[in-house]
């Protein structure tokens, strides 16, 4: 993705999704729901990602640029406003990272 595209965030999710095993999809308030069996793991539009991470990357995640608070414990909000390499590196990182743990 180059600086300035934008970040695109749903497909690089789909991207990252098609992947992995075991993950299904909604639609639900304009963005797409991910879920690992019945454990809700990530939604995303073409700009905001949010994700539900465990306590101590979420709090670290949190230091980061354009990252903020999700709405409920361990959840991130990660809107970036560019889709340089390591805005599309550190969302796929966090994507895949909560499709890990949704599994615990």
């Amino acid at each position: 993705m180059q600086q300035g595209a934008g970040p695109h965030l749903d497909r690089l999710c789909a991207d990252v999704a098609a992947e992995l095993d075991d993950v299904s999809t909604v639609t639900a308030g304009g963005a797409v729901v991910y879920a690992r069996g019945d454990t809700e793991f990530a939604r995303v539009t073409p700009s905001t990602l949010e994700v539900r991470l465990p306590t101590d990357i979420a709090d670290a995640a949190l230091r980061t640029t354009d990252t903020t608070a999700g709405p409920a414990p361990g959840w991130i909000r990660f809107q970036p406003v560019d889709g340089e390499r390591h805005v599309t590196d550190r969302a796929a990182a966090w994507f895949q990272t909560a499709w890990r743990h949704a599994a615990r």
